[in-house]
């Protein structure tokens, strides 16, 4: 699989997997992201689940929302034994931890955090959270600083 693809394979794999659980047909899942304002058919999920193409970023939260789930969830590589300690990759990472790939993902912890100190490590999470969830609420301030 292509470096730059392996995105496009880990949510092709996700959506198959969850369609599946979910018992939702192609055509049901196409209904679905319909219903949430972007046009795709059953063809274009089977495309997108067997690896021949990708989603962009409008597709990937309809699909998401029209599966009942978050896109990290879509995004998240998961090993096939389930083990967090196993080694998973993205498009534009190096190969991490299962666990360490999820934090990541949720803006949590760098990628490079073992290579940073406390500054550097909070100035990250800064950078990937939106700002309510790390300013402080000022009392009558609407915009959370």
């Amino acid at each position: 699989m292509a470096p730059e693809r392996l995105t496009s394979q880990v949510v092709g794999r996700n959506i198959a997997r969850l369609r599946a659980e979910s018992n939702t047909t192609m055509r049901e899942l196409a209904a679905g992201v319909a219903e949430q304002g972007v046009p795709m058919s059953a063809s274009g999920i089977a495309d997108i689940e067997q690896g021949k193409r990708g989603v962009n970023v409008d597709q990937l939260t309809c699909v998401a929302a029209a599966l009942g789930v978050s896109p990290i969830t879509l995004l998240m590589p998961l090993p096939d034994d389930g083990n967090p300690d196993a080694t998973v990759m993205l498009s534009g990472t190096s190969p991490e931890t299962a666990r360490d790939m999820d934090l990541w993902l949720r803006g949590s912890r760098s990628l490079t955090a073992y290579l940073m100190d406390d500054w550097e490590l909070e100035g990250f999470r800064r950078r990937a959270n939106p700002p309510w969830t790390w300013k402080k609420q000022v009392e009558g301030d609407s915009d959370g600083g």
